[in-house]
């Protein structure tokens, strides 16, 4: 019997790696004798540029850069060494490295004042060193400042009616006049840039990056509003100085993902965002590892309405079952209308046992999640028995 266990990490307690160790041990006790393969998984958040170098030869990198308000932080990219596939030199990076929400605590958190530079320091960084293609993670930003920060730190000026500077922060564009790129970085003409998304909400409106996202990286009701227009003022600015094409841009898919990062990226890049689970899957060559598999087992810290757009657990049930796989996921909480996925799913699967705190969920996720594993499956040997 071939065993896959695909997961994505389970956010603020296990890596992608760690979840896919405990479901094997848990399987283990029950099927010992079972072929195991294990495929960690990212869709564009954090720990892509790990998952990806499962599959891809490249080194890991650091660079001291701004954090999301400021403070100075040491984040991790990735090179990929040439290939004859990939003749260019790639680099990997995650906004979650320089620009994300776990480096912040809960108190910390304030989406007004954060900054995505430190991430343009990133790209800065790989085109210097001779990146001529950057693949770019999105998810786990603490910013909504539209990829103003990422402007920034590659040259370009943001300017207020009086020619002065805008501060950092996504509340500060409000007060935008003026986009100067005339001083943007020579390389950023040359670079193509592929970004790896997991949403495809739009810029602004009741469905966009302050409204979605905002309240989790600190936003009350009042600031989600504020930021929400100064987005749009920043989206109307770009159009005003016909900086993009036609199409209006807060309608455009994907824009926004981290805080609207996409707007500011495409002031600067040749840029084309794709599914960041389907780029993830190709460059892993997930449909040869699945063939001849029996089951495939993925998850994540929770699933919802969300994992239905574009997440790990969808992405790779969908795969799977187009080679007649069945697919098993196990997640930290069941949230809201999980029911659509048993369109591709069999079935789902929460660790947590009873009532907790979510210290006490995180402390015991790794207990919590082998545990799952092995229930499910002594119930799948019962089931076997049984026929």
């Amino acid at each position: 019997m071939k065993i896959v266990i695909a997961p994505d990490s389970f956010k603020e307690s296990l890596t992608a790696v760690s979840v896919a160790e405990c479901i094997e041990e848990g399987f283990r006790e029950i099927f010992p004798d079972a072929d195991y393969v294990t495929l960690p998984l990212a869709d564009g958040g954090e720990g892509t540029v790990d998952v990806l170098l499962q599959g891809l030869p490249g080194q890991k990198r650091t660079l001291q850069v701004e954090g999301p308000l400021g403070d100075k932080v040491h984040a991790e990219w990735a090179m990929l060494e040439p290939s004859e596939l990939n003749p260019n030199k790639t680099a990997l990076i995650e906004i979650a490295a320089a620009s994300g929400l776990d480096l912040l605590s809960p108190e910390q958190r304030n989406p007004l004042m954060a900054s995505s530079f430190g991430t343009g320091q990133l790209i800065l960084e790989a085109a210097v060193q001779g990146a001529k293609t950057i693949i770019l993670g999105l998810g786990g930003s603490a910013t909504n400042d539209g990829g103003a920060g990422i402007v920034q730190a590659l040259g370009g000026r943001l300017l207020d009616s009086n020619g002065q500077e805008l501060s950092r922060g996504g509340a500060a564009l409000a007060e935008l006049a003026v986009i100067d790129l005339s001083n943007v970085h020579v390389s950023c003409a040359d670079i193509k840039l592929v970004v790896a998304c997991d949403v495809d909400n739009p810029l602004c409106g009741d469905n966009g990056a302050s409204h979605i996202f905002g309240p989790q990286k600190g936003a009350n009701s009042d600031q989600v509003l504020t930021l929400d227009c100064a987005l749009a003022h920043f989206s109307k600015v770009v159009e005003a100085q016909d900086c993009l094409g036609d199409e209006p841009i807060k309608k455009r898919a994907g824009y926004g993902a981290a805080g609207g990062a996409p707007l500011g990226l495409s002031l600067l890049f040749n840029m084309q965002i794709k599914p960041g689970i389907e780029m993830v899957l190709d460059v892993l060559q997930a449909d040869e590892v699945l063939k001849g598999a029996d089951l495939v087992i993925t998850g994540e810290g929770q699933m919802d309405n969300q994992t239905l757009q574009g997440k790990t657990p969808y992405g790779i049930a969908k795969r799977a079952s187009l080679q007649g796989i069945p697919t098993i996921g196990i997640a930290g909480s069941l949230g809201t209308e999980v029911e659509a996925l048993y369109g591709e799913m069999s079935s789902l699967f929460g660790t947590v046992r009873s009532p907790q705190s979510l210290n006490q969920v995180l402390q015991e996720a790794e207990k919590n999640l082998t545990r799952t594993a092995r229930n499910i499956a002594a119930t799948l040997q019962l089931g076997q028995k049984m026929t």
